[in-house]
């Protein structure tokens, strides 16, 4: 028999994966599908913006969310201590456009991760029924965020994240991108989160959309002080706590180049690998197991096996390519980078263990020049 148990096993998960992903998905609302019915009333909105160090995109982005047709809204960027251009850009932003108010945060108080300081800040200094949580880098379309709006109000809501299209200007990148995507996705279920009572939560960065009394109720950012995943944190506290959240896919209305090269990706993906898997070094090594076993075996042992073996493997990689090229093309991907999947996983895997002995070995992580003790943020961590 050999190895074909293994196989055979493993070509059952790839299709119930199939399955979950490609009802789950279908699930989802789309910001670019047909809108939902507007409300009676649009309730006033205030746009938070943390930004550290952003020259890059954030001429681009906060251009962008001035030219948002939402009624009643507020716009603020609170600058985290930069030292590139930024507040320069910010300064002539809001000279040109009076709706922008620009803050700046001198210091970081103790027991605090910069970003989530910032947004706390940021949400203190406005006023606005809804509060959009966004990133310096994220560029919207003008009805982005009055769509959003309406699905949260049509669908009763108290949380809604919205997914961006992802920006990769290289092929290597668009596929490390995919490939991320795609255990996400596995990892996260994120069609589970509007279901009341499933453990399944959702939050996204570049587009966290929160009641203001939902948000207030939960404990603020303060509750995920320490979190260096502080979208996810936040949209496990509401989901936690009984409020109502969902996630809605953007198609283009929402994009970021969420990094410019494999090497910023690494790094980036360094910061929340092991936050992902809540600092455990068994799901570490569960997890690295199990995308070898799962994600790269199969491929290798189209080389190697014979007979039904090399059967079933070769059925097993047909799967694996199939979820892969779905999921991709279902957030605006080709499908062609499934050719690095195996490569790409084998680089994730290197993430996730590096993640942990650097986590562990250094007792802290440390992000755009900050370093933070691992043992706080454990200690910090939501339950």
């Amino acid at each position: 028999m050999g190895m074909s148990w293994l196989a055979a096993v493993t070509l059952l998960l790839f299709l119930g994966a199939l399955v979950d992903v490609g009802v789950g998905m279908r699930r989802l609302r789309r910001l670019d599908g047909p809108p939902a019915p507007p409300p009676g009333r649009w309730p006033s909105l205030s746009v938070v913006i943390p930004a550290r160090n952003e020259a890059r995109h954030l001429a681009e982005a906060l251009q962008s969310v001035l030219a948002l047709d939402y009624p009643a809204l507020e716009i603020l960027v609170v600058d985290d201590r930069s030292t590139d251009a930024t507040p320069q850009i910010l300064e002539e932003l809001a000279r040109r456009h009076p709706t922008l108010r620009v803050t700046t945060v001198t210091d970081l108080p103790d027991g605090w991760m910069g970003k989530n300081h910032a947004l706390s800040v940021g949400a203190g200094l406005t006023e606005g029924e809804l509060l959009l949580f966004t990133d310096a880098d994220v560029v919207m379309a003008p009805d982005a965020v009055r769509r959003a709006v309406a699905i949260l109000e049509a669908d009763g809501l108290d949380h809604l994240a919205v997914a961006p299209r992802i920006v990769a200007r290289s092929f290597a990148l668009r596929c490390m991108v995919a490939t991320f995507g795609l255990y996400f996705t596995l990892f996260m279920r994120p069609w589970r989160a509007s279901t009341p009572g499933a453990r399944e939560s959702i939050g996204i960065g570049a587009f966290n959309l929160v009641r203001r009394r939902t948000y207030e109720a939960i404990g603020t950012h303060a509750r995920v002080r320490m979190a260096p995943d502080d979208d996810l944190q936040l949209g496990r506290a509401i989901k936690g706590d009984g409020h109502r959240q969902a996630l809605a896919l953007s198609g283009a209305l929402v994009s970021v180049e969420w990094y410019a090269s494999v090497r910023e990706l690494v790094a980036g993906l360094m910061k929340n690998a092991f936050a992902g898997l809540d600092y455990r070094v068994s799901l570490v090594a569960g997890s690295v197991v199990a995308l070898l076993v799962i994600n790269v075996w199969p491929f290798v042992a189209l080389l190697t096996a014979s007979g039904p073996t090399w059967w079933l493997n070769l059925a097993v990689a047909t799967a694996a390519v199939t979820l892969f090229v779905t999921h991709t093309r279902m957030h605006g991907g080709r499908g062609g980078e499934v050719v690095m999947y195996p490569l790409a996983t084998l680089l994730f895997c290197w993430i996730l263990v590096r993640a942990a002995w650097m986590a562990l070995g250094t007792g802290g992580i440390e992000w755009r020049g900050r370093r933070y003790p691992l043992d706080r943020i454990r200690a910090a961590r939501l339950r």
